[in-house]
């Protein structure tokens, strides 16, 4: 009779376990099994009938061994960060919030201070008002654009679109330290937040009132010139302006430090941002609201939608031990604007019931969501938003590395085959 060799006989670790299984095993509730899986702390996979996770054995050993295993997700360990660390004099976070050159985002946005102020401050262009932006004249471009702007266009590509049709049409290879740079990132940042109403023929420029950008954002994107409601997306604007050194920062300063143009170093960052993990999170926060309709309680959805997925789009962050100020603001000004809204209403009762089961609180793309249905906005227009607001803080991270000088040059640390 052949021998079998103990090696070959399946390890009993590998067992995959269900759910249920997996929480009693631990000896936790359910939900905060998922919070664990969430935070990463354990991994799941799929189950055959792909409406459940299974969880390896294994890990489920390791996690109880571990003290860490036994923590609420509010006590664990800081996030270890990676990637360079770079000096940087425009944006810092601290626990209550994040700061642009020593002043509170948050206070800004409370205060109603325009966010054209705001990008002036991120810039230093010792601008006292907001004047030059509101006789700022946007790009020029082709107009051939219109034609390629089709109502089904979706917005971010409609920016990296204009973006390059700006670069394309503008004469001079606009140099970050040139003498005019601010003039030209108004313009640019002006003809993003106009050109977005091509699709619908709303690509008007509207700088009369207090919130310029504000107001042109919300008739590209609705038609409507509600002052009340361009003041919740000023409030967005401000509080999107910058968040130190992101994904989409480094990206737009490694490409300064090549001496790329403006319109590059921007066309490089928002192609990081574009991504489902940064800046279309809030389109995919908007997602979740929408299928938790299908069910009559939100706590049904929760435990369906957990069975299916690790994360949940929108929430947790490690930045901010008491959850995002970002989120807790524009969620405030969302229900001032409209508290009625049906998606908005769904909304928060599924922040409630996260935070409830799961502890974790909104993130800024919860924030963005719910501004976007106070304000009857389509679809994905919280990221645009976000993405027309943040492209100052990217010009403003091309301009200081570039001032610094030198290439941004990673080493990689060799782990393949000798």
């Amino acid at each position: 009779m052949q021998e079998t060799n103990p090696k070959d006989l399946p390890d009993p670790e590998d067992k995959l376990l269900t759910g249920s299984q997996a929480a009693e095993f631990l000896g936790v509730k359910s939900a905060t099994l998922y919070a664990y899986a969430s935070r990463g702390m354990i991994e799941s996979q799929p189950a055959k009938n792909a409406r459940e996770r299974t969880y390896r054995l294994s890990d489920l050993i390791r996690l109880r061994q571990s003290s860490r295993g036994f923590k609420s997700p509010k006590d664990q360990e800081p996030a270890v960060w990676t990637g360079p660390v770079i000096k940087s004099a425009i944006t810092e976070i601290r626990e209550d919030g994040h700061y642009y050159r020593g002043q509170s985002a948050l206070e800004l946005a409370r205060t109603d201070k325009p966010f054209e102020s705001v990008v002036d401050l991120l810039w230093e262009t010792g601008a006292t008002n907001t004047n030059q932006w509101k006789r700022m004249k946007p790009l020029q471009l082709p107009k051939e654009l219109r034609s390629l702007a089709s109502k089904d266009a979706d917005f971010l590509d409609l920016l990296k679109l204009m973006l390059v049709s700006a670069e394309m049409s503008d004469p001079v290879s606009r140099k970050l330290l040139a003498t005019d740079i601010f003039e030209t990132a108004r313009r640019l940042i002006v003809t993003m937040s106009m050109n977005l109403g091509l699709p619908t023929k709303r690509d008007k420029y509207m700088p009369d009132g207090p919130f310029p950008i504000a107001q042109t954002l919300l008739h590209s994107l609705t038609g409507n010139k509600s002052r009340e409601k361009a003041q919740a997306i000023n409030s967005a604007l401000v509080l999107c302006a910058d968040h130190e050194l992101n994904a989409s920062a480094l990206a737009a300063r490694i490409a300064a430090s090549c001496d790329a143009s403006l319109y590059s170093c921007v066309e490089s960052a928002l192609g990081a941002f574009s991504g489902s993990l940064h800046g279309s999170a809030s389109r995919r926060a908007e997602d979740i609201v929408t299928t938790s309709l299908k069910f009559k309680a939100v706590a049904a959805w929760l435990k369906d939608y957990l069975r299916q997925f690790e994360t949940i789009p929108g929430f947790g962050t490690d930045l901010y031990s008491q959850g995002d100020p970002r989120a807790k603001h524009l969620i405030s000004c969302a229900q001032q604007v409209s508290s009625k809204n049906t998606h908005l209403k769904r909304l928060l009762e599924i922040v409630e019931c996260v935070r409830d089961q799961l502890g974790l609180e909104p993130n800024l793309d919860v924030g963005l969501a719910a501004i976007s249905y106070a304000l009857a906005l389509p679809a994905g227009a919280g990221s645009t938003i976000f993405a027309v607001s943040r492209s100052s803080g990217w010009i403003a991270h091309a301009i200081e590395q570039r001032m610094y000088g030198g290439v941004i040059r990673p080493r990689a640390r060799y782990i393949g085959k000798s």
